[in-house]
């Protein structure tokens, strides 16, 4: 029988033992960034990356993965935008936070330009990094 190797669950970043794989942090933030390409309307894929990069302390992907959040909500989602905003404001930097509060009772759309926006995945405004400089040989 195989024995189980020790990891964080992404979902809620709790302990657990019932995973084979073995990752790190910047492993996981790529799975999850594939795999929010690909379902970009899962909100559990978007929580998991938002407490990645808070647990972290990468704070400008933090921003994007808010900012990819806020796109995929569109003008849904209100209240969970507020909390999510609410919740991760002190980690943000004045410009962005400023961002943040101006979508949230309106539509983000992927083509508005955002500025500190570092790998986003959804949005088309992209200002900043490549998505996947790490692929590109950086």
């Amino acid at each position: 029988m195989n024995k189980h190797k020790h990891i964080v669950d992404p979902t809620f970043l709790r302990d657990s033992d019932y995973s084979y794989v073995e990752y790190d942090d910047s492993q996981l933030a790529s799975i999850l960034c594939f795999s929010i390409a690909r379902h970009n309307k899962d909100l559990i894929l978007h929580q998991q990356r938002i407490e990645l990069f808070s647990k972290t302390q990468e704070f400008r992907l933090l921003f994007s993965a808010i900012v990819d959040l806020f796109v995929s909500l569109g003008d849904k989602g209100i209240d969970y935008k507020l909390r999510i905003f609410n919740k991760y404001k002190p980690q943000l930097t004045p410009v962005q936070t400023l961002t943040l509060s101006n979508t949230l009772s309106r539509q983000l759309k992927a083509s508005h330009a955002i500025q500190d926006l570092t790998q986003s995945i959804l949005s088309l405004g992209l200002q900043g990094e490549l998505l996947s400089s790490t692929h590109l040989g950086k």
